[in-house]
């Protein structure tokens, strides 16, 4: 009995050791990305995990960045920030809509974006954001009003503050954000449902809680992760409903017809995370080829950016776009508004 004491003593220990050392490997990792660069898909991967999850503030909840706001949720506080991670460090310039432009840019723009924080440049100076350089490309006056996690329904909702008198072509960014936003919009009766003042500012003070390191925290983090993967989640009601991601945009999209009908040009822009597919970019294509769409809809191009973009174009640990990416993609717009004549 001694003998199996001592052992099951020696393989507790031996764990906890284990543990530690692995804590300390991954600790070194995220405090250290010139080192993970040089590790595999993998490990870089996990590291990014445990750096946005359990390191990383959202500007979307800083009181200096953003404000809450009762049609849209939440936008950018009007001025100038200063938003930095360990990746980078940018300035942002708010015009009085809340996004990142300039006042003039709401003055009869020639090209609208709606996106989120892909396209509003999470980790990008704002002038060499994909917006503003092509806007230097084409000469064209460009409005940016894309902000993070925003789904289709509050990009339309945002598109209609915007004086749209000289409007030539939309973009419209696309992501795996919208999915959940157009899913709850089409539940709802195709209504949206706006958090409330004070889950905003409730959810504001967890998320500008210092996120304070202690040792086993990225450990607990990869634990926790693998668990919740292994259990078995209970079906939501909205997983009953087969609806496809491609649907649910056209939904968004066909229940904003009157805002939508007279734009000339609307390029459907995909972009995703890192190490997301394009989930839905060759059925798009096919359904809104269908007839029974109105004339918007099956006038619409359809980019996938993913295709001209490597790994290399996001930052190590951060799940966004560097500036490489954002030039890449002011060429393709220039590029596809070439041919579509809008310049």
């Amino acid at each position: 009995i001694c003998f199996f004491n001592m052992i099951i003593l020696y393989t507790l220990l031996t764990i906890i050791l284990l543990l530690m050392i692995w804590e300390l490997i991954m600790l070194f990792l995220v405090r250290n990305p010139k080192v993970l660069q040089k590790l595999w898909r993998g490990a870089k991967n996990s590291i990014g995990y445990l750096y946005v999850h359990g390191e990383r503030k959202n500007m979307v909840y800083r009181e200096d960045a953003s404000q809450y706001d009762p049609e849209l949720g939440y936008t950018l506080k009007p001025g100038k920030f200063i938003y930095t991670e360990r990746e980078f460090s940018n300035s942002y310039f708010v015009n009085s809509l809340g996004v990142r432009d300039t006042e003039d840019a709401l003055v009869a723009p020639d090209i609208v974006i709606v996106g989120d924080s892909l396209a509003l440049g999470w980790g990008v100076d704002q002038e060499k954001t994909f917006a503003k350089l092509l806007e230097n490309k084409i000469r064209l006056k460009i409005l940016n009003t894309s902000l993070p996690d925003y789904g289709t329904v509050r990009q339309m909702l945002i598109l209609r503050k915007v004086d749209r008198s000289r409007l030539q072509c939309l973009v419209i960014q696309c992501s795996n954000n919208i999915y959940n936003e157009n899913l709850k919009f089409c539940l709802n009766d195709n209504r949206l449902q706006i958090m409330r003042e004070a889950t905003y500012h409730q959810l504001a003070q967890i998320n500008n809680l210092p996120k304070k390191y202690y040792f086993g925290k990225f450990v607990f983090m990869r634990i926790k992760k693998k668990l919740d993967g292994l259990q078995s989640k209970p079906v939501a009601a909205e997983k009953k409903i087969n609806i496809s991601e491609e649907d649910l945009f056209l939904n968004v999209l066909k229940h904003h017809e009157d805002l939508l009908a007279s734009v000339p040009v609307i390029i459907v822009l995909l972009l995703n995370e890192k190490h997301k597919s394009d989930y839905f970019v060759n059925s798009l294509k096919q359904k809104i080829a269908e007839a029974s769409n109105p004339p918007f809809i099956r006038r619409m191009i359809v980019l996938n950016a993913m295709q001209h973009i490597t790994e290399n174009d996001f930052y190590l640990m951060d799940n966004h776009l560097n500036d490489h990416a954002h030039v890449i993609l002011a060429d393709l717009l220039e590029q596809t508004f070439r041919e579509q004549k809008i310049i």
